[in-house]
């Protein structure tokens, strides 16, 4: 070999050794960095999963605090009886957030900050400013709440993170979660639940139900047969699917745990089951009696309820009679007539016509409305509007019924029943009725497309001696009062109406009722746009029945998690129905949809298929049901936590209801 080959040999030997060693050599650095990348990562992850840790143990921590703040302690009454919320709660209430869930954690390694930011007021406020997370909380979303006058508050736990091992570089994230503190009962905070924990009672699932929202059980009953009643009373079972549940299991027990299984909840997806230690019952007795007595004591009558529901009846017709005096000039200028209008007589239901009465058609005659009235009163706006501006006080029946518009400014107290009836035009209540036997209220006015000019409004409190009922006959009726009902309280719709259902009543109510509770054939509506709804709380056994019956969403078939309809046509029942004692509701031949919850106390049943049903006795099969809608969807609307309801039992101290967390 010449000499000039072997120094080129040797050259390209030492590029090649070159060009290896540079491969190596960034293999190795790309391991390394690959590495380096990795544990980065995993520190990152780490950090997040502790911060979040953190702020699950801070929410823990606050339940126990809450205890420490009795809301009886801090509630006050101004002197036209209006409670209030004393300036020293909120004091005490951030004094213990910055010493027992602030201080005690600035010092971790692995937070850059920490803050809690309050929105229940009209503007956002740090609770404590050391170490601000966010520079401007000016153009934070709030809540304004009336924070003098409830308890409700609202908070943001805020945690920066960083890394401690400088060499790692800069790692940081930002942690939110929102947390809710109510006053309000427990029963509040779950699209559907029961308290007890008998063997025979609880939530029991047969079939497929939807639940978007939160669930509580401490006694869970699941079944694929979903059970149906047929009209003639006898009961069927149908095969469906598993029920599914969008959101967390709670109970304060641990009976659950043999049934987290893939099997038993639709399409294997099983919910994160939670312990809620702070779960409140209710004293339905005691709250009943209370709202009671103050509507009792805010129309003048001296009458007191305290759970003695057979006597309270003739009470509040004695204590009527005892407190007004008697109005001598009707007698003398107004003849009785005998019984009612035929027409009145023949349509109108639950009413016996009385053998006399007074009858009031004009408006001179409604001028001599004043004072107590011994003997049946009808009051007939017939052929011109009728404005009543005296107390209307009645020792015996008193029917309300118009054509034309007619309005009553000032209280309504009768000894006997209280029928309105609505057939055209207007009939507004805007002070309260007290009624020592039942309330009738009636409507056939055709009224969807207009509300304002026709249909029954009451703008305020029904008490009741007896039953309240409620008929919406084709037709809308306004409801905006509390409403006590000694015994009873019914909604019926008109069951041979058109294809959809249109019967409606709308409410911003809260109803307590003494025994049972019943609605069928007819929507419930929220007021003021559907943004308030209906709380009803019965003591006896619930039933809500035919509801949408043989109606179908559209599309029918499902979309996403959480399997919630857009169908316009389906209008949610807005409300939260509660029972102290049991409810079975079926969704099978019904299409329940309710935007707001359920709960029993003892026993809550729910029946479901999915699929689209035309009759009882042609049911879809378990394999054509499967991406279809529930027939029972639980839709839970949590904004009736930050609304104020004066009237809904406030409970010991306030409870955490944890909204969204955010990582960014």
């Amino acid at each position: 070999m010449l000499k000039n080959e072997r120094g080129n040999s040797l050259i390209t030997v030492l590029l090649m050794s070159l060009i290896f060693t540079v491969l190596g050599m960034s293999i190795v650095a790309a391991s390394l960095s690959g590495a380096k990348r990795t544990e980065t990562r995993e520190s990152d992850i780490s950090i997040t999963y502790d911060s979040v840790k953190l702020i699950d143990q801070m929410t823990s921590k606050l339940a126990r605090i809450l205890p420490q703040l009795p809301l009886e302690n801090y509630r006050g009454k101004s002197t036209d009886g209006n409670l209030y919320v004393r300036s020293d709660f909120d004091t005490r209430l951030k004094q213990k957030l910055e010493d027992d869930l602030i201080v005690p954690h600035k010092a971790n390694e692995n937070i850059s900050c920490l803050n809690i930011i309050d929105l229940s007021g009209s503007s956002a406020s740090f609770i404590d400013t050391d170490t601000p997370c966010i520079d401007d909380i000016s153009k934070y979303d709030t809540f304004n709440i009336e924070t003098e006058n409830d308890f409700t508050r609202v908070l943001d736990i805020i945690i920066v993170t960083k890394n401690p091992i400088e060499t790692e570089g800069r790692i940081t994230r930002t942690i939110k979660k929102r947390l809710i503190l109510s006053p309000l009962p427990s029963f509040l905070k779950y699209a559907a639940g029961s308290f007890s924990d008998k063997n025979d009672a609880g939530l029991i699932l047969n079939g497929s139900a939807n639940f978007s929202g939160n669930v509580y059980a401490n006694q869970l009953t699941i079944n694929e047969d979903a059970e149906f009643e047929l009209r003639n009373g006898s009961k069927k079972r149908q095969d469906t699917n598993m029920s599914s549940i969008n959101g967390d299991l709670y109970s304060s027990a641990a009976n659950l745990l043999p049934l987290l299984d893939e099997e038993n909840f639709y399409k294997g997806q099983v919910p994160v089951l939670k312990h809620d230690s702070q779960f409140i019952n209710i004293d339905f007795d005691k709250t009943m009696n209370e709202q009671a007595n103050q509507l009792l004591s805010a129309s003048g009558i001296p009458v007191f309820r305290t759970g003695e529901g057979e006597l309270f009846s003739k009470e509040i017709a004695s204590g009527i009679l005892a407190s007004f005096s008697m109005n001598t000039l009707i007698e003398g200028q107004i003849e009785k007539q005998g019984g009612l209008p035929k027409t009145l007589q023949q349509i109108v239901t639950n009413m016996d016509a009385p053998l006399e009465s007074y009858l009031i058609n004009n408006s001179e005659a409604a001028l001599l409305l004043s004072g107590l009235i011994q003997g049946d009163v009808v009051i007939m706006a017939e052929d011109a509007p009728i404005e009543i501006n005296e107390k209307l006080i009645v020792d015996g029946d008193l029917y309300l019924v118009n054509y034309e518009s007619l309005t009553l400014n000032e209280d309504i107290l009768v000894t006997g029943r209280t029928h309105l009836v609505n057939f055209d035009g207007k009939l507004e209540v805007n002070e309260s009725i007290t009624s020592a036997n039942n309330v009738i209220i009636e409507s056939y006015a055709k009224n969807r497309d207009d509300l304002f000019e026709k249909g029954i409004k009451v703008n305020g409190d029904i008490l009741t001696g007896k039953s309240t009922i409620i008929n919406a006959l084709n037709t809308s009726i306004e409801m905006k009062g509390t409403i006590v009902s000694n015994e009873s309280f019914t909604i019926n719709g008109d069951e041979a109406g058109e294809p959809s259902e249109n019967d409606q009543v709308i409410f911003d109510s809260v109803v307590y009722a003494g025994k049972r509770a019943n609605i069928s054939n007819v929507n419930i509506i929220g007021a003021e746009n559907n943004s308030k709804q209906l709380v009803l709380m019965a003591k006896e056994n619930l039933l809500l029945t035919r509801i949408n019956e043989f109606n179908n969403f559209n599309p029918p078939r499902e979309g996403e998690k959480p399997y919630i309809p857009e169908d316009e046509g389906i209008k949610p029942l807005k409300g939260f129905f509660y029972t102290e004692n049991d409810a079975e509701l079926y969704g099978v031949g019904s299409l329940f949809y309710i935007n707001g919850g359920i709960f029993a106390k003892e026993r809550l049943t729910i029946n479901a298929i999915r699929g689209e049903v035309d009759s009882i006795e042609n049911l879809p099969l378990k394999s054509s049901q499967e991406d279809r809608y529930s027939r029972f969807i639980v839709n839970y609307d949590q904004n009736v936590l930050l609304q104020r309801i004066d009237t809904l039992p406030i409970v010991k101290h306030l409870q955490i209801f944890s909204d969204e967390l955010l990582i960014e």
